[in-house]
């Protein structure tokens, strides 16, 4: 499934669908109309030769031994209120890293932008805007500020002391200060470290952002907090 949700839009030859952009379901109409006006036809694919050799690529040198994981899905908020639970009833061991890229401000609508993907999950078969909670585009500024500081104080509750956060944001002013003065005020005894690298593909910013605002303005940053 996870195979299909990749190959399921992109360029043309490379995915299952006609031409559409990989990061992004475009509504059909749009897409409809765009195709005919470029003389795009559907591509003749058999999917399961399509997928069978995606399968054997992506597993040419085996399959990853996992020891132990365990992955869930939900609100980020209760999820880590069940998590904090287990740490302090002993069944759970603290992390020692947190590592995420938490919504950009007003940059995208998940579920908007990702119909094709959810439909295939047993999702609407229309893309239909949704301005509540994760099917928003949060971009609500105090909402948004919010949102930080509550994921970030409940993780806060389930790190080890001398833990590490890894955040990847955006550097629009925004979201970029937002997310540093968050990080702050939740781990003030951590150090804070940025790194700025080029990207060798457009970033999500770049991508979803104002095409005619300079490229410094539509990239991303990391942001490092480790022990003094």
């Amino acid at each position: 499934m996870a195979l299909l949700l990749v190959y399921l839009h992109g360029k043309m030859g490379a995915a299952m669908s006609n031409q559409m952009r990989q990061t992004k379901s475009m509504s059909p109409q749009y897409a409809i109309r765009w195709w005919e006006e470029h003389g795009f036809e559907a591509p003749d694919i058999d999917p399961v030769s399509f997928i069978k050799a995606r399968l054997s690529w992506r597993y040419a040198k085996g399959v990853p031994e996992v020891q132990y994981g365990r992955v869930l899905l939900g609100d980020s908020v209760k999820q880590l209120r069940r998590i904090n639970k287990a740490v302090e009833e002993g069944s759970l061991k603290r992390a020692s890293l947190l590592f995420t890229s938490p919504p950009y401000f007003a940059i995208t609508n998940y579920h908007y932008d990702q119909w094709l993907r959810l439909w295939l999950l047993g999702g609407s078969p229309n893309a239909l805007r949704n301005g509540n909670g994760r099917g928003g585009k949060f971009e609500t500024r105090e909402g948004y500020r919010r949102l930080l500081e509550r994921v970030f104080s409940k993780a806060a509750k389930v790190l080890e002391e001398k833990a590490t956060i890894y955040v990847r944001t955006d550097v629009r002013e925004f979201t970029y200060s937002t997310t540093i003065a968050v990080l702050h005020g939740v781990f003030p005894d951590k150090h804070l470290t940025e790194v700025r690298s080029p990207m060798l593909k457009a970033s999500q910013t770049h991508l979803f952002g104002k095409a005619s605002a300079p490229a410094e303005s539509n990239g991303e940053v990391d942001l490092i907090l480790t022990p003094r």
